[in-house]
């Protein structure tokens, strides 16, 4: 079994003549808490990671504070990469995420969350709410229904999804086979 020893970012094929150790990935998985996924070399050079900091071993995390986030370090599988968790121990792919310390918990942002989605959904079953998904269906057929709306779309590639199904047969292909 082969274990693999480059980022998935190096493993493709458009990767072919980067510098990987230049390319990072920033992410926000939460509105207040960002990620940064890249090589240890790329990490660094981003200048995330304290000077002098002594790098995790194996999949342990690397834990730090300064006086506006809280900040964990540690080795992760590449995104898309399947295999064992035990083949990855010398993977160059690390993820530092950072938390503001004043951030909410995690639990707390949960229920938050599920209690708009729940606000949303009574207010669409309100009168108003009716009201304004009618106003919006009523602009969508007005929308559908106008020749040069639809003919400026038609314009822009890739916004108009091709007619599925079998083309239409030519008169004349469909009288060659009667003969």
């Amino acid at each position: 079994m082969e274990i693999l020893a480059q980022s998935a970012l190096a493993q493709s094929p458009a990767a072919a003549g980067l510098d990987l150790s230049t390319e990072i990935i920033v992410c926000t998985p939460y509105s207040n808490i960002a990620e940064y996924q890249g090589t240890r070399a790329a990490l660094e050079a981003e200048g995330v990671i304290p000077a002098g900091a002594k790098w995790p071993k194996d999949f342990d995390d690397l834990d730090w504070e300064d006086d506006k986030c809280r900040y964990s370090l540690r080795r992760t599988r590449p995104e898309g990469v399947k295999g064992q968790h035990k083949q990855f121990l010398d993977v160059d792919w690390w993820r530092l995420r950072c938390n503001p310390i004043n951030a909410k918990p995690a639990d707390v942002r949960s229920v938050e969350r599920k209690a708009k989605e729940l606000a949303d959904i009574i207010y669409s079953q309100s009168g108003k709410g009716q009201a304004e998904w009618h106003e919006q269906w009523k602009r969508h057929w007005e929308a559908k229904k106008d020749e040069k709306f639809q003919a400026f779309k038609a314009l822009i590639p890739g916004l108009v999804r091709p007619k599925r199904g079998r083309r239409p047969k030519n008169a004349e292909q469909s009288k060659g086979a009667l003969a």
